[in-house]
């Protein structure tokens, strides 16, 4: 089966975003809103994660100079990426100011509404540590929109200074698009959301261990795990509940993550596979149970008779994973 990119993308967004929200609220239903806080940045700057995907698009894109229309085309490309729709009110070298009417993350708890700010102050200050970041305004805090206005000294050094300042707008337009691929726009996707999920797990582990870290990702994968398993079996028509379904459904997740793994045996009570490759994969082994809380929840939503076992995983340290599905007859 071939999975269309668009599918992967939208798929990849749609977890990704959700992960973001429903994580935060956890942490803060259990430790409190300055805490989601607090690991909402530790994973923005756990391994320089924003920095790097910052000077990604920078590289990708040919976007070298630091002033803020570069910061301005960032966030373009940013936008056309995840599916935010946003006006340019002004910009040139030294001024860019956006509204914002659709964003994927926004949440309806106030006192998170400045939980999106610490990627984007990285963002900048990796472009450029003199510029600043505002958001006078906020959907997040009950606004009607956001507004973010990034801003440089007129003083400020920038690359290519000789040449003319920019003009401002005269009027409010579009975010212009580039036309990005479905491939670029869906590798970029699954890239992040995984990179997402590490990240938040290794920050809680980091401040409040490894027991909680398994706790919060328990907790989150009991409310959204069955919605997933239920919305791939409609949309790729998987009917009933035996090995084939449950085979059917694991071959469509690895294709949307880009698993890679061979089928060691198969039958209509049994199913054995190795994974060689995984986007999941993590080297903390004190949490190499992350997983399990999910696959579970697949095979039991599929069929309350499955049965999973895991004897080897490459987060404990194995050179693969050997995932073996039972239905007991």
């Amino acid at each position: 089966m071939t999975i269309p990119l668009e599918l992967r993308h939208e798929f990849a967004m749609g977890g990704w975003t959700e992960a973001s929200k429903e994580l935060l609220l956890l942490v803060r239903e259990k430790y409190g809103a300055a805490a989601a806080l607090e690991i909402f940045d530790m994973v923005c700057n756990e391994g320089d994660r924003v920095k790097k995907l910052t000077n990604a698009i920078r590289t990708l894109f040919n976007l070298e100079e630091n002033d803020a229309e570069t910061l301005g085309e960032v966030f373009d490309i940013w936008d056309e990426f995840t599916g935010i729709d946003s006006t340019i009110l002004e910009r040139s070298k030294t001024i860019n100011r956006r509204k914002v009417t659709k964003c994927p993350w926004v949440t309806a708890p106030r006192d998170l509404s400045e939980w999106f700010l610490p990627f984007f102050s990285i963002v900048t200050k990796t472009i450029n540590p003199k510029a600043t970041l505002e958001r006078p305004k906020s959907m997040c805090a009950g606004d009607s929109y956001c507004e973010y206005v990034w801003k440089l000294e007129e003083s400020t050094q920038l690359k290519g200074e000789e040449e003319p300042m920019a003009k401002k707008l005269e009027t409010p337009c579009a975010t212009p698009k580039r036309g990005l691929s479905w491939r670029l726009k869906s590798d970029f996707a699954i890239r992040n959301f995984t990179d997402f999920i590490r990240g938040f797990k290794y920050a809680v582990r980091e401040k409040y261990g490894a027991a909680a870290s398994l706790e919060i990702h328990e907790k989150y994968v009991k409310k959204g795990a069955k919605n997933i398993t239920n919305t791939i079996r409609t949309i790729f028509k998987i009917e009933g509940n035996d090995m084939e379904a449950l085979d059917k459904w694991w071959d469509i997740w690895w294709e949307f993550w880009g698993h890679e793994g061979i089928i060691l045996e198969r039958s209509k009570t049994m199913s054995r596979s190795k994974i060689t490759k995984c986007v999941w994969k993590t080297e903390h082994k004190d949490i190499s149970d992350w997983a399990l809380p999910f696959c579970n929840i697949v095979n039991k939503t599929i069929n309350p008779k499955a049965t999973l076992e895991r004897p080897k995983a490459m987060c404990a340290g194995d050179p693969y994973c050997e995932y073996v599905t039972r239905i007991e007859e």
